[in-house]
This record gives C-alpha cells, structure tokens and sequence, in this order.
C-alpha cells in the first residue's frame, strides 16, 4: 500500500464503506511499518479534511469520490508545504498535536482490554487529565564518562573535538554529539559510559564497531581490544554494530548473559525493572548464553530470559517496535500501559505509580520521542481507556476517561 491508497482507505472508512479484511490488513502494516513521518502527518491532514468538508457518505460513484480524493491531494500538498517552511523542531511537535485528534478519531492508537480495534470514525471528548502546566520535556544526548581513574567527563556540556584523557588517549567528538577513540594510547584502560534517564548517546568503540545507548544505561570496555576476544559489559539498552574481525570474536556481558558475535547488528534489552533479559538479532549471528544453555539466532529473532529461567525462549517480535528507541520513536504493538510507562519514566526523567487496575489495557501505535510527555499523555488519554494526574516529576495512571 501507498499513501494514496491509504488516505482512500482512511476516507472510505470515516464515511462508512465496506473495506475488505486484505484491505485493512494492508493499511496496518504500512501504518506500523512502512509510513514515513511525513507520510503519517498527510494521512492525518487528510482525515481532518475528510471530517470538515463532508458530512454524510456519498461515495456512491467514481465522479464523487475523484473530486474528494483531489480535495484531500491538495490539503495534503499545502500542508506539507507550510511544515517545510517552520522549524524543524516546532513541525515536529505540531506534527504530533495535530495528530492526537487523527489518532482519537481513527481510534489507531486503541487496542483496549486486549482486543485489537480498528475504527475510523470521528468522537468527541473532554479535555486531558493535566493538573498542571509542566511539559515534562524529552531527552537528549545526555552521557557521563567515567576514566580508570574515576574522573568524570560530562560528554552532553562538552564541546566537539578531541578530548585527551590520561594514558594517552585520545577521544573525539563529532557534530552529532557522538564520541569515538582515534587514540587508544600504550596501556589499557577500562571506561564507563553511563546514560541518566532522559538521556541516549552513540559511542564508536576502539575497534570500529558503534553503540547507541538508551536512557538509563551503561557500557564498560577497554580503550584497546588486545589478545584473542573483544569483550564488553552492559547494562540498561543498547543496539551494537559490531566490526567484522574473525580473528576476535566480540562478546557483550550483559546480566547473566554473554552474546557472542563475529560482525553483526543486533539490540540487548537488559533493564533490571523488565521481566526478562532480551536479545533480539536484526542482521548476522550471534550465539546467546548462560551457563550450560545456549541458542544461536537468526536475523529476526529474539532470546529472552526471564530471572528465574535456566533457558532461553525464542520469538520473532516486530524489529521496528524493538528498535524504535534507536530510531527516535515510540512504537506501541498490543502494548501494556506499565510497559509504556516504564519507557516514559526512563525517556523523560519521570515516576509512575498507578490508582486502580490497568493490566488490561493495551495500545497500538506511533509517536516521536521528541515530543514531551504531555504530547504523548494527551493521546493515549484520548482514547478514553485511562488518564493521568501529573505532579512536577510523578504521573499517576489511573484507568477509565475522566469523570
């Protein structure tokens, strides 16, 4: 499917026709997976205009539904244009608030009580649930290095270009805030990076191969890869693309597991708050272990092992769910609030506790990460199915539409 074929589908169902189920089934994987962000803000530009300019269903000949659809072709295009023309930021967040009522109508983000609903039709509702005024910003490229000799370095506060450090080493830092070893000096040395929540950072190891850290995470490694093994250590999230060297395999310890990789890319999930160590393969081999067990995976499968489990289960989740962080989203597939939450919480520096019993309350869709969290509050709570009280830096989640 195309974004034209999905702003008809879009069309078709807010005005009430019969869609196949191949037809819907389509819309939901290019909605998920394929659409580009600006392929989603013209898709909601035109279900407004869809909603505004007409009233009843009158898709009863081809005449009719070529004028709607040139309609919607040439909001879309005027759209489009007046973003181009506002800050890249400032698009971004409008992009999203103009959204929350396309996702609200189109109940694309309301997959509730663990039964997947898809229905394309305007409703009506009250005001979020925000107490106060605080927006509650997202995070940025936020890290602190710690040397072998504990010093520490505020990477997020410090200027680009080389930063020598004791040993002989030499660290760079590029335009995109990423740091990178141009330099690994005479001995080794162990260092720490260390993301706060609310903060992400990108590292480019000694040996060529890339980190990107999420919020609330961590990664020790030495300064040089000596000997016959490359070995690092890791807590929190991180997606790795490692450099090819046969002659050194490259192993990331991450809790009670060790991954073991010639040259490939795949993202290790190993929060202490999660119910489960996850290690899912996006390209290559890599082999998973702890103590006597051991699977290898192929490129799209995921190892997870819970903490009293002494094996690993397999599945093949959605790659673009897992790798959304990386890719400076928020992906939602059938997914928990709590699960949410504990994202949010890492994202955008917050506390959550929860008043009632929301274990049954799923959703289903996309949104930027640079968007506060009042954006993102504000459109899961259009749903209807909970809403939310904000106090400085603690949200508490509570079931149900406001009253």
């Amino acid at each position: 499917m195309n974004l034209s074929e999905a702003i008809l589908h879009v069309a078709k169902l807010a005005e009430g026709q019969t869609v196949t189920e191949e037809e819907t089934t389509r819309f939901r994987q290019w909605f998920l997976l394929e659409a580009s962000e600006e392929e989603l803000q013209e898709l909601a530009s035109a279900h407004e205009a869809v909603l505004m300019e007409v009233q009843e269903p009158v898709y009863n000949n081809k005449e009719i539904v070529n004028n709607i659809y040139s309609r919607l072709t040439a909001y879309c295009q005027a759209e489009v244009s007046a973003m181009e023309e506002s800050n890249r930021q400032e698009a971004i967040v409008r992009k999203i608030r103009k959204r929350n009522y396309w996702w609200a109508a189109a109940a694309s983000l309301l997959i509730a009580g663990g039964a997947s609903i898809w229905i394309f039709r305007p409703v009506q509702h009250n005001p979020v649930a925000i107490v106060q005024s605080t927006e509650l910003e997202p995070g940025g490229n936020k890290a602190i290095l710690t040397l072998a000799n504990g010093q520490q370095i505020v990477l997020d506060n410090l200027a680009k270009g080389n930063i020598p450090v004791q040993g002989g080493v030499t660290i760079t830092k590029a335009d995109s805030g990423a740091i990178a070893y141009i330099g690994t000096g005479d001995n080794v040395q162990y260092h720490t990076l260390s993301t706060p929540r609310g903060g992400q950072f990108q590292l480019t190891l000694p040996d060529g191969s890339k980190v990107w850290l999420n919020s609330a995470s961590s990664i020790r490694y030495p300064t040089a890869f000596t000997g016959t093994e490359r070995k690092v250590e890791m807590t929190g999230e991180g997606y790795f693309e490692v450099a090819p060297d046969a002659a050194k395999p490259f192993t990331v310890k991450a809790g009670k597991i060790d991954v073991h990789v010639l040259g490939t890319g795949f993202n290790i999930m190993a929060y202490a708050d999660e119910n489960a160590i996850r290690t899912t393969l996006v390209s290559g081999s890599v082999k998973v272990q702890t103590g006597n067990a051991a699977t290898v995976l192929t490129p799209g499968v995921q190892a997870s092992l819970a903490p009293n489990e002494q094996a690993f289960k397999t599945s093949r989740p959605d790659l673009a769910e897992v790798l959304a962080w990386k890719n400076g989203q928020f992906r939602f597939n059938r997914t928990g609030i709590k699960n949410i939450m504990r994202q949010v919480e890492r994202w955008y520096d917050v506390d959550v506790s929860y008043e009632g019993n929301v274990d049954n309350i799923e959703f289903q869709g996309i949104l930027s990460r640079k968007v506060n969290a009042k954006a993102l509050l504000e459109t899961l709570e259009a749903t209807g199915e909970v809403h939310f009280r904000i106090e400085g830096d603690h949200i508490s989640v509570i079931p149900g539409a406001k009253k």
